[in-house]
């Protein structure tokens, strides 16, 4: 397939580059002609009159209605006003849908009845797979003028349904640790490149202090290692017999290795008082309360506000630690989203699927400031990096989170039913308060597992 490249020149140029830019291109725009953004000269003198002179065609600009969850200022209407300023003849309202129950289903509404919706974006598979299947969502195999897997790299095929993408994922998600370096040089620990569970426990130990736990992280993040190590052969994390995976050796370490943590080491807090007391996590780590923390991009509203959440520390990061070192399929969990989808009901597909591209190749650059990390490799690296941390570059380790952030990782992410998510998550307080043992409780969740797939295939 042919791949269609926009202009290099715009993708480098910074924030304040970026406003002179536009500014100076409109104004070169408007000095040949009326400036109607049509293309129409009125350049022949006052009073000067010509019957020959073909009458002027007014053009409406094509409008286009997109919808997302992320609130505007935090950078969709940015990206929208470039694209307006650049593309007179297509312009683009951005409508903001709360990213909830309620709020997916007002888009769903807004799919099927008259309101507008020309592109929206998806953020959970199970939605996305819904709207596909209910006949509101583009077959992009349509156009040929986009590779979405050369461009966004081996993760984005967890969007494809039957074969094909309904949508383009435009952005990296990432789970990764957050580090506080001073912590680390004070006990002559190097930032981790390529690290396993047992590592991760044994900084944790060197790192704990008087009120500092070494390590700390929510309930959500038991699953990473123990998902990541299933993932490659299945993203069901299912056997090739069709049975739970969640039954295997690297389960059962995972589970160890957090226990000896909460009670051995005491280096992590216990996991029932983590649920009685409910800390906020990201507070924690910036007051330097815990030295390492399991997060996600989403940690850069903490991280960077250092106005409400002063500190003095850099910030390094690094990769979900696999299970042990001989794994080599593990799966960095993350994967790709926010999936930018045209309605087949548009009326004008073609403008719309100008700007996805136009979007997932350079327009979502301003929305890196709040930390959605772009996944197109057209993105400047440097750029984007600049965005994320303008103003707070010295407070961070900026190799390392470039490496983690914009690496070569293997990403992906599971396809696991959310109910059997949900349900497994009394196994996994089961077993972080001495209920039941590693083996036990891995063997309850791939019992759980199984149930739910015997369910689904009825």
């Amino acid at each position: 397939m042919a791949v269609d490249r926009q202009p290099q020149k715009f993708r480098k140029l910074t924030a304040a580059g970026l406003s002179a830019f536009l500014g100076i291109s409109l104004a070169l725009a408007g000095c040949g002609g009326s400036g109607d953004g049509n293309g129409a000269s009125s350049a022949q003198p006052s009073g000067a009159a010509s019957s020959s002179a073909a009458p002027q065609v007014s053009k409406d600009p094509v409008k286009l209605v997109m919808w997302g969850g992320v609130p505007p200022e935090n950078g969709p209407q940015e990206a929208v006003d470039n694209w307006n300023k650049l593309h007179p003849d297509i312009q683009v309202e951005y409508m903001r849908f709360v990213n909830d129950s309620a709020g997916n289903l007002k888009l769903d509404t807004a799919l099927i009845s008259s309101q507008p919706v020309d592109m929206y974006m998806s953020y959970d598979f199970a939605l996305y797979e819904k709207r596909i299947k209910a006949g509101n969502a583009l077959d992009l195999s349509k156009f040929a003028d986009y590779n979405v897997d050369e461009k966004m790299g081996e993760g984005a095929a967890f969007w494809k349904v039957d074969g094909k993408y309904y949508g383009v994922p435009t952005k990296k998600g990432l789970s990764f640790v957050w580090l506080n370096k001073d912590m680390l040089d004070a006990k002559g620990l190097p930032v981790p490149t390529d690290w396993t569970v047992d590592d991760l426990r044994d900084y944790a130990a060197k790192l704990k202090g008087d009120k500092v736990y070494g390590f700390a992280q929510s309930d959500y993040y038991f699953q990473i290692p123990i998902n990541g190590s299933i993932m490659k052969q299945s993203p069901l994390l299912v056997k090739q017999d069709g049975t739970s995976a969640f039954d295997n050796p690297y389960t059962i370490k995972t589970l160890q290795v957090y226990g000896d943590m909460m009670f051995k080491d005491k280096s992590m807090m216990p996991h029932t008082e983590q649920i009685t007391s409910k800390p906020a996590l990201d507070q924690m780590f910036v007051k330097g309360e815990t030295a390492m923390l399991f997060s996600t991009e989403q940690i850069f509203r903490t991280t960077n506000n250092t106005k409400d959440y002063p500190r003095t520390f850099k910030v390094a990061a690094a990769p979900a630690p696999k299970v042990a070192k001989e794994q080599t399929d593990f799966i960095q969990t993350g994967g790709l989203g926010d999936v930018l989808t045209i309605n087949p009901r548009s009326k004008h597909q073609e403008a719309a699927w100008k700007f996805v591209k136009w979007y997932a190749d350079e327009g979502m650059l301003p929305l890196a400031a709040g930390g959605r990390v772009p996944a197109s490799s057209s993105f400047n690296v440097d750029v984007a990096m600049n965005l994320m941390f303008k103003g707070v570059e010295s407070t961070y380790d900026l190799e390392s989170v470039k490496r983690v952030m914009f690496g070569a990782m293997p990403l992906g992410m599971t396809q696991l039913d959310k109910k059997t998510g949900t349900t497994q998550q009394a196994t996994y307080d089961k077993a972080f308060t001495g209920k039941l043992t590693p083996e036990e409780a891995a063997k309850e969740l791939a019992r759980i597992h199984n149930e739910d797939l015997k369910a689904v295939s009825k």
